[in-house]
């Protein structure tokens, strides 16, 4: 069943296609595509930025930036301490995402690392000595199957067609041999971590660098896959009513057949290969609880080799940042 949007109508939510595609994609340009008036979007746009039912923000991909060592960190808290412990987790540079949770794990956290000692670090040091964690579990990524900000792609209308199909951003897309950034690369990302959508022109007086040079850069960051500019929506205001966590254990040798099949629900908009409890951890977004039992009773039912499926149920996003660069 297709998700309800209250209070978008049709070209706030052509709006938001367009944008999950390119985040930077101009007001001109999505006028034309779209058939409407400018102004029309651009008023549009506005709401839908000013009510934060989408930011948009600029991904990039995190060796890139000298992040080799990604973990997501299931994290069990004494009872009446879940808000406090998560709180002090989103107040860390490391940590990117933050959710409570309801299942196996009382806050889930993902984050980005230098190397294996900086984990080591962040385990030793912040988690230990936050009052009322109990107990931790650490799930580091040995490669992303699938990262897609297509929300609303899953239950696209007939009229949009193949046009609009549903796009992915994996780690290993990117060619390793190509991304050794400089400063300047390094400035122009951290520069669109305050404002994806700021023009060329904006980003060339506030780094000091002629537009030209901004220019051929950013298009090589883009075409290179190194960074996207995407937009990430309030999974309520578009109609997801239940977001999921899910570990996946699996038989040996069925990892890649199983994530490779896993990653084709449009429901699912992560799969990551991961060591520790879980061999795949899968994060999704679903309409309703009928559709999440769907998803569990049809897609897990039928992948061969999952020994094992826990679903974490988030009720609280405490943090979703993609900054992540915090300085240079």
């Amino acid at each position: 069943m297709p998700p309800e949007h209250p209070g978008l109508d049709d070209i706030d939510l052509a709006i938001i296609r367009e944008l999950q595609h390119d985040g930077r994609r101009s007001v001109i340009g999505m006028a034309k595509a779209l058939g409407v008036h400018r102004n029309t979007v651009s008023t549009k746009l506005k709401r839908l930025l000013d009510e934060r039912i989408i930011t948009t923000a600029i991904y990039a991909y995190p060796p890139a930036l000298g992040y080799h060592t990604i973990a997501t960190i299931g994290i069990s808290v004494a009872p009446g301490e879940v808000d406090a412990v998560a709180e002090r987790m989103a107040s860390l540079a490391n940590i990117h995402y933050v959710f409570v949770c309801l299942g196996r794990y009382d806050v889930i956290v993902w984050g980005l690392f230098r190397d294996q000692d900086e984990l080591y670090g962040f385990i030793t040091r912040d988690i230990g000595n936050t009052p009322g964690i109990v107990g931790t579990e650490a799930m580091v990524s040995l490669g992303m199957r699938k990262l897609s900000f297509a929300f609303l792609n899953s239950h696209l209308p007939s009229s949009y067609g193949d046009q609009h199909k549903e796009t992915t951003f994996g780690l290993g897309t990117i060619p390793q041999s190509d991304t050794d950034l400089d400063k300047q690369d390094l400035a122009i990302i951290q520069e669109l971590q305050h404002d994806a959508r700021q023009p060329i022109i904006a980003l060339a007086k506030a780094l000091g660098i002629h537009r030209n040079i901004v220019t051929a850069r950013l298009k090589r960051l883009f075409d290179h896959g190194i960074a996207r500019a995407v937009i990430a929506p309030d999974p309520m205001a578009l109609g997801y009513r239940v977001m999921v966590a899910m570990g996946i254990s699996v038989l040996p040798g069925a990892i890649a057949a199983a994530s490779d099949r896993l990653k084709s629900a449009a429901s699912i908009h992560s799969v990551t290969i991961c060591t520790g409890r879980y061999d795949i951890m899968l994060w999704g977004f679903f309409c309703d609880q009928e559709e999440l039992y769907g998803f569990i009773r049809k897609e897990l039912g039928k992948t061969p080799g999952i020994r094992k499926a826990e679903a974490m149920v988030i009720l609280r996003v405490k943090k979703m940042s993609f900054a992540y660069l915090t300085s240079l």
